[in-house]
């Protein structure tokens, strides 16, 4: 050992019995105390001496001894940590690696729709809705939902739909790594170049899952083609007034599922038409099926052609189109198929001729009972005489059993032209009258800047003389004049002036009425009365403001309809959903009592507003009734 180093005893120290017992208090005790401490201090350093002495008596040098740190807490937070990674990593190890690992992505749910994007309006085609499950976790209560595109007809599925609509398939459970198809055939309909979505939706849980997840596709497709052409063929140049034919031809181009069709032409303001082969239906269309073998219109397999002859008025524009749009119709909606139009060249003629109705040169709307004041004016701005001229008025309205909606027995006219009738279908009749150098003198010879005015008056029946419930007769009256004459060559020209075609609508009429009582005239029954015969009316709906300070009662049932009062608004609103023909009248019964008369109050309830729609005409009709005053 080297004399620097100290040495150490491994011999227990010894106990020693040496402390003497305590004595008794006394005093004073000073010295003794300090006697005793020094005792201690002496057995203290003998005990010291015999822990660090060596086996040779030598004690250590103090200040040579180094003393190590020890920083436990710190270690034992490091070993905790290291521990922990450890641990966390080989729970990642097992959660990736074991076999039995559970973990859901949705990611590797796949849902797809597949199928022709470019298709024809009409025609079938199939679609495939492919489902997969890339991983290895099960899904259960899986449901596949489909939107398809408007205009879309189902067919068929290799699977079957869950609802009758063939929207929703209940697919229930679908293992893990499997891949399913459902495949979806029917027709597309839809107007050309219309583009339209195919949508999918899958809902389904993941089975170490407690909620539902959703998967969705879409697909767009487009109507590129149609299978039916449509060409118009007709005047590039026509002089106003004269006979214009225009021909609209449709061709079948490709097969399809396609059953009905609809032509509807369209013409300018200034365009009447005097004939239609086959004949329009009421709404002016004509309807062609495809699929039938016999029709009066086929010019061939598939091909069919339809005429329509008219002419064009004075007026200041420099050309006419003439256009048509063919659709078909699934599920009440319009597709349209093909479009065309040729456009005409107008040139005026040197006659100024038009035909005024009620002092109207266009269309209008009128009601049963009134009369339409018909004037003729012709004035000739050619440089030529115009010889024989005859002038004539046709009127096409809707008839009942060969009875004309005109009430031909109390025409007016004073030059008492020839009148002549013919029955054009079972629901319409055409009547002319006719005026020629025998009834004005004048058209024999009608020279430059020269002018001649007809006028007549010709009543519209009413309620008790037509019954016009039927909705096949219409509800329009068609009016136009034309002039023939020779010119100075001895050559014949036949002109039109402008169309008229004028709406007859149902004969609905407002009244109010009051009954006043109380001994400042403050209590008003009043009544609000509806009357209308000719044609069935629905959505009718009449509102008025109230004035001044007032209490409103109004019954809880009415005898159609509904009626309310706003307090806040302080309006009145009656509303009935229909007024059929059968019934003629209705009535609501409205109480006011004025909580403070006001001397200068002079209205109780403003005009009240009448709206409602012919059922015949599909007019809307919107008028003021009456207000209701104040008689103090």
């Amino acid at each position: 050992m080297s004399p620097e180093e100290p040495s150490f005893s491994s011999k227990p120290l010894a106990e020693t019995n040496d402390q003497e017992p305590k004595p008794r208090r006394s005093k004073p005790r000073t010295a003794k105390k300090i006697e005793t401490n020094s005792n201690k201090q002496t057995k203290l350093s003998q005990q010291l001496t015999q822990i660090y002495q060596d086996n040779e008596g030598r004690l250590p040098d103090m200040r040579k001894i180094k003393i190590k740190k020890s920083h436990s807490g710190l270690k034992n937070f490091f070993i905790v940590i290291f521990v922990g990674a450890l641990l966390a990593a080989a729970a990642w190890a097992g959660f990736f690696l074991m076999p039995n690992n559970k973990k859901f992505s949705a990611d590797q749910i796949a849902l797809n729709i597949s199928g022709p994007k470019n298709v024809m309006s009409g025609t079938a085609a199939s679609y495939k809705i492919i489902y997969e499950n890339n991983q290895s976790v099960p899904l259960k209560q899986a449901t596949l939902n489909i939107q398809y595109p408007d205009g879309f007809v189902f067919i068929s599925s290799d699977v079957a739909a869950k609802n009758p609509g063939h929207t929703e398939w209940q697919l229930n459970d679908t293992g893990a790594h499997k891949k399913k198809e459902i495949n979806i055939t029917g027709l597309t309909y839809g107007s050309l170049n219309q583009k339209k979505s195919w949508r999918a939706f899958l809902t389904y849980q993941p089975e170490n899952f407690n909620s539902q997840l959703q998967q969705a596709a879409f697909l767009d497709i487009n109507i590129d083609k149609s299978p039916f052409s449509l060409a118009i063929t007709g005047p590039s140049k026509t002089i106003t007034g004269n006979g214009a034919e225009y021909i609209f031809t449709i061709k079948k181009e490709q097969q399809s599922e396609i059953s009905k069709l609809e032509l509807k032409p369209v013409w300018p303001q200034n365009f009447f038409i005097t004939s239609s082969s086959p004949a329009l239906n009421k709404d002016n269309k004509w309807i062609i099926e495809p699929n039938k073998t016999s029709s009066s219109t086929s010019v061939g397999a598939d091909s069919w052609t339809f005429k329509l002859s008219g002419k064009f008025s004075s007026s200041t524009l420099a050309a006419g189109d003439i256009s048509a749009s063919l659709s078909t119709v699934n599920n009440g909606n319009y597709f349209s198929l093909a479009d065309a139009k040729t456009t005409t060249e107008l040139t005026q003629n040197d006659i100024d001729f038009n035909l005024a109705i009620n002092g109207s040169l266009v269309n209008f709307n009128d009601q049963p009972g009134d009369n339409l004041n018909m004037t003729l004016s012709l004035k000739n701005q050619s440089p030529q005489d115009l010889k024989n001229a005859i002038l004539k008025i046709t009127l096409d309205a809707p008839a009942i059993k060969k009875q004309s909606l005109l009430n031909w027995a109390k025409i007016e006219d004073k030059l008492d032209g020839d009148v002549h009738g013919t029955q054009i279908n079972d629901n319409l009749r055409r009547g002319e009258i006719v005026w020629d150098k025998t009834k004005l003198p004048e058209l024999a010879k009608l020279g430059k800047n020269q002018t001649v005015s007809i006028d007549v008056q010709l009543p519209i029946k009413d309620a008790q003389s037509f019954n016009s419930a039927d909705a096949s007769t219409g509800a329009k009256i068609t009016a136009v004049a034309e002039i023939s004459f020779k010119d100075g060559d001895n050559i014949t020209h036949v002109y039109s002036s402008n169309q008229i075609v004028i709406t007859v609508n149902s004969d609905l009429k407002f009244e109010t009425r009051d009954s006043v009582s109380g001994s400042n005239n403050e209590k008003h029954k009043i009544s609000w009365i509806l009357t209308n015969s000719f044609h069935p009316l629905k959505n009718l709906t009449i509102s008025a403001d109230v004035y001044g300070d007032a209490a409103v009662e109004i019954p809880s049932s009415t005898s159609a309809g509904s009626a309310i009062f706003d307090r806040t608004s302080k309006k009145i609103t009656w509303t009935i959903p229909e007024m059929p023909e059968s019934v003629d009248t209705l009535a609501l019964p409205i109480t006011i009592t004025l909580n403070k008369v006001n001397p200068t109050q002079k209205m109780l309830i403003s005009k009240a507003h009448v709206q409602a729609e012919d059922s015949i005409s599909g007019e809307k009709l919107d008028f003021l009734g009456d207000e209701t005053n104040l008689n103090q």
